[in-house]
């Protein structure tokens, strides 16, 4: 989920070297609980000015009542790859040297629906939960249905003006697209043309007979 994301404007505060990103029970399973093969996390829009900056990575477990499950040492950031299985190489996945298995609440008062920008020193002196509220927790986001955000599709201006067109829009639309070079000086016979149009005809049909009958 791409739809929220928290930035510290001030990556050179000495403090901002982290983010945690979202993730859910079954991505959890498949991708987070033990680590990949290729050691590869992704993908994000992270502006690429900022990977020197980052040197943590935290894994936020959705409906687990903001539990914070994984704590990833980042070795390098790289531009997505297919190979890698990641289909949109604009964005951004980070290869880790290490991880660890970390249970604590996430310690802010917001959920995490995308990423945020953090403190390692914050998240890392977060108290550590016990086992029964770690299992209560993961059976929780296990059971929480997963939502995928789709956009909406998106309706272009040029179609709703299109739904909308007035007959004398669509003669001139016609006759600018295709008559262009013919000269149109009687402006009398306008109301008669779009009357034609409203009775059903196309306006390129009713253009094509205007001209043929002034060439005739």
């Amino acid at each position: 989920m791409e739809n929220q994301v928290v930035e510290n404007q001030n990556f050179n505060d000495g403090i901002t070297d982290s983010f945690v990103f979202s993730v859910t029970y079954s991505n959890y399973i498949k991708n987070i609980k033990n680590d990949k093969e290729d050691r590869t996390q992704g993908h994000w829009n992270i502006d690429a000015n900022n990977f020197s900056k980052l040197k943590y990575a935290y894994a936020y477990l959705v409906g687990s009542k903001k539990m914070i499950v994984k704590k990833f040492h980042i070795q390098r950031f790289e531009y997505a790859k297919k190979e890698k299985g990641y289909p949109n190489q604009d964005k951004v996945c980070f290869i880790f040297s290490k991880s660890e298995d970390v249970f604590f609440e996430y310690p802010f008062d917001i959920q995490v629906q995308g990423h945020h920008y953090r403190s390692s020193k914050i998240m890392d002196n977060s108290p550590m939960l016990e086992q029964a509220d770690i299992d209560e927790r993961l059976k929780q986001s296990e059971n929480t249905p997963e939502v995928e955000y789709k956009p909406k599709p998106k309706t272009t201006a040029r179609r709703i003006k299109k739904h909308n067109l007035t007959p004398r829009d669509k003669l001139v639309s016609v006759y600018t697209e295709k008559f262009k070079h013919k000269k149109f000086n009687d402006f009398s016979k306008i109301t008669e043309l779009e009357k034609q149009v409203e009775q059903g005809q196309e306006a390129e049909t009713v253009l094509t007979n205007y001209f043929n009958s002034l060439d005739n």
